[in-house]
């Protein structure tokens, strides 16, 4: 036994044959006859390191915190008593033990957690990481600054309250002196501060916030079953792969809301997703780059959103033990159980999550379930709008950096055209917003619709089978739309039709149409085969007058390059003959020789030479002549050709299942464009040797005006005077194959002309 003495000289006893815990500073006692009372004595070398140890210990002792207990469990090891040796010299202090065996790090190490807290749920976690935040939001309102966040300084009871050790080295403040926290654990620590202490040997004043830094990590590793915030898979940096968290901590690298595709979380972690939105914005604020005028999230923030976290809960059905935030729809536990395959886990977490993510319109809250996708348009996906009659379209990335969206609506929402076809239309409402950078727009809520490209594929329009008289119907209200769009030049594209359940075509995505006045730019996506003969022609005249240019340079280089010869050759002449008119006859014999040689080796020059020829050619015989292509300088995707050649292909696709110009040239397999380009019609009495492909209705099977229609709209005999049938000659027609169908006694879907 050792005695020591308290400042009114009682004697204090402690038992010194084992000390209860041992650090760099000093040892910690059970008191004699009571071991829910300690005492801390320091070693010499910490007394003489730390100067003012006595007067801090003494001012925390003169202010003690109003709670210190909570139900008869020791919350705060606060300061209660100095004490002294013999010699009257000041060596610790007395104070409350916290009774709890295990420490933060035994919920957080995946090893210890099983040992220590074999049963411990994610409602306990929720639990542990909101009175963790509890005891720290009183210990910042005592003006104090916890400083060295660790995991060893916190204990959890069994009842997963949470009670704080080593209290004497908060950062205390008396008045204007400052007792201040010396020691830090890297991992919990703010980047500011540590850069502090690299940059000066002086004490750093802490503040509430640089706590604020350090519980979130806790509250992170806490909830993420061990995984530290800044862990990552790095890669291609420094030739390193694998964890590193202290190159994240120090670049202020959160990788769960990092950019840069190579750093990235580690594969053992759950997805970011698992949380709530507010909960994201809380980890983001905390660890993302920090400003000094923005601080972070504050524990009683903490407090309040880890509430309402756990009282939202659901609990599995099939596990008792699970618990989850309810933007799920399904437990996201019983999979990680199977797999901790981070990639595929995001993944699955994005299927059955419901995300309720609030954005900005024009000032006014706009929240998005990103859980429930209603559509997929080529813009974007949809998504359904929280207790609104309306839905939310986000556009891709990849779209937003071919074209800029937000001009292009305000631009197109002014446009008379656009509001005079509502009916074909979905026009967007509100344009929305992240962060003042544009992401979608709203429009009011539609009916589910069908993609007219899957519907040729399977035949079928929400399961429904249809049948051939469905198909003509189908295209006869796609050629009532085209009247419209031939009034207004607006074009759109096979691939951007929808259908309601009422086989009427709709155009979700307003934005990539064609406009009157031609400015911006529509934006085309089909491929080369779905443009008309007029754009290979155009193509094709370029090419030609390219050639020209190339060939008329050609000729004046060789023109030049001729003329410059000639005079090199007669500048050699002149000088051959200043140079030698003394020279001897053995050389001019020998020159001589050289021509002859050169001239016996020289081939001829056929320049000159032709046959004779005879009036009668041989058959076989063809006639080289220059092709000049038509003169079609300009190709214009809203003209009223290129509207109805669209139209002439959407509605073969319709009616007959197949793109007009999907066939065979020779026996071998062309692609469309080849048959497009040079203009050859599928038609077996127009092209014999080519022919459609099987499983597609053939011409022949058409009455002599469909027949007609389709031949003026994909042939074309004048490529200067292009006449293309219209939308109201295509509609009337449809409509009288409508009228003259017979239905097949054999099959209920199949129909036929009433010739046949």
């Amino acid at each position: 036994m050792k005695t020591y003495y308290l400042d009114d000289g009682k004697r204090v006893q402690i038992d010194d044959s084992k000390a209860i815990g041992t650090g760099g500073e000093g040892s910690v006692y059970k008191l004699k006859n009571n071991s829910k009372i300690l005492v801390k004595v320091y070693n010499k070398r910490a007394l003489a390191r730390m100067s003012n140890i006595e007067d801090k210990i003494k001012t925390m002792v003169n202010n003690k915190p109003a709670l210190l207990e909570h139900k008869g469990l020791t919350i705060i090891a606060w300061p209660q008593r100095v004490i002294y040796n013999d010699l009257g010299k000041f060596v610790g202090y007395v104070m409350s033990r916290v009774g709890a065996k295990n420490n933060l790090s035994h919920v957080i190490t995946p090893g210890l957690q099983k040992k220590k807290f074999p049963n411990i749920t994610w409602y306990d976690r929720l639990v542990i990481a909101i009175n963790l935040s509890l005891v720290t939001s009183f210990i910042h309102k005592n003006k104090c600054v916890i400083g060295d966040i660790n995991t060893s300084d916190f204990f959890v009871y069994p009842g997963f309250e949470v009670g704080v050790v080593d209290t004497d080295s908060f950062q205390i403040i008396n008045n204007s002196e400052i007792y201040h926290c010396n020691v830090f654990t890297p991992d919990y620590t703010p980047p500011e501060v540590i850069r502090a202490k690299k940059n000066s040997s002086e004490s750093v004043l802490r503040t509430p916030d640089n706590d604020n830094y350090g519980i979130a990590v806790l509250i992170f590793q806490i909830l993420m079953m061990g995984v530290h915030p800044f862990s990552a898979r790095i890669k291609n940096v420094m030739g390193f792969d694998g964890n590193a968290i202290n190159y994240c901590m120090e670049r202020e690298i959160f990788p769960y809301s990092n950019p840069n595709i190579s750093i990235i979380p580690p594969k053992n972690t759950l997805p970011f997703s698992f949380f709530p939105p507010n909960i994201q914005k809380l980890f983001k604020s905390s660890f993302q780059k920090h400003k000094a005028n923005i601080p972070r999230p504050t524990t009683d923030e903490w407090v309040s959103a880890l509430r309402v976290l756990k009282d939202n809960l659901k609990k599995c059905k099939k596990n008792k033990e699970h618990f989850y935030p309810n933007h799920f729809q399904k437990c996201p536990h019983c999979i990680r159980e199977k797999t901790k395959n981070y990639d595929f886990l995001v993944k699955h977490f994005g299927s059955i999550s419901t995300k309720l993510i609030t954005y900005n319109s024009n000032g006014k809250k706009v929240v998005v379930n990103e859980g429930k996708v209603v559509n997929n348009y080529i813009s974007g996906a949809v998504y359904a709008l929280k207790n609104t009659n309306y839905q939310f379209i986000k556009v891709k990335n990849s779209i937003m950096k071919k074209i800029d969206v937000e001009d292009r609506l305000k631009f197109l929402s002014k446009l008379q055209a656009y509001q005079q076809l509502k009916n074909y239309f979905i026009i967007p409402d509100k344009l929305v917003y992240e962060k003042d950078i544009f992401i979608g727009y709203t429009f009011k809520k539609t009916e589910k619709l069908f993609k007219l490209s899957t519907f040729i594929k399977s035949n079928k329009i929400n399961k429904v089978k249809i049948t051939d008289k469905t198909k003509i119907i189908i295209a006869k209200n796609i050629a009532k739309m085209f009247i419209m769009f031939e009034k207004h030049n607006i074009n759109c594209e096979f691939s951007q039709i929808y259908l309601t359940k009422h086989l009427n075509p709709v155009i979700p995505d307003l934005v990539f149409l064609g406009n009157p006045e031609g400015t911006p730019k529509r934006v085309l996506f089909s491929r080369e085969d779905y443009l008309p003969q007029e754009y290979y022609m155009m193509k094709e005249y370029k090419s030609y007058t390219e050639k020209i240019k190339v060939e008329a340079e050609k000729l004046k280089t060789e023109k030049i390059e001729k003329e410059n010869a000639i005079k090199e050759k007669n500048r050699k002449i002149n000088e051959s003959i200043e140079s030698n008119e003394d020279a001897d006859e053995d050389t001019k014999e020998e020159n001589i020789d050289q021509k002859n040689k050169e001239t016996q080796n020289k081939v001829p020059d056929l320049a000159d030479f032709s046959f004779e020829t005879s009036f009668n050619k041989l058959p076989h015989e063809v006639k080289n002549r220059k092709i000049i292509p038509p003169r079609i300088t300009e190709y214009d995707s809203n003209s009223i050709n290129s509207i109805r050649f669209n139209l002439g292909v959407i509605l073969h696709q319709v009616v007959s299942g197949s793109h007009p110009f999907n066939g065979l040239y020779n026996n071998s397999s062309k692609n469309n464009s080849f048959f497009i380009k040079n203009n050859i019609y599928l038609h077996e009495k127009s092209t014999p040797t080519a022919d459609i492909v099987e499983n597609t209705k053939l011409m022949e099977e058409y009455p002599n005006y469909i027949q007609k229609m389709n031949r003026n709209t994909f042939f074309v005999s004048k490529p200067t005077k292009i006449r293309r049938p219209t939308a109201k000659e295509w509609r009337k027609s449809l409509d009288k194959l409508n009228g003259s169908l017979r239905k097949c006694s054999d099959s209920d879907y199949h129909y036929y002309h009433k010739s046949f």
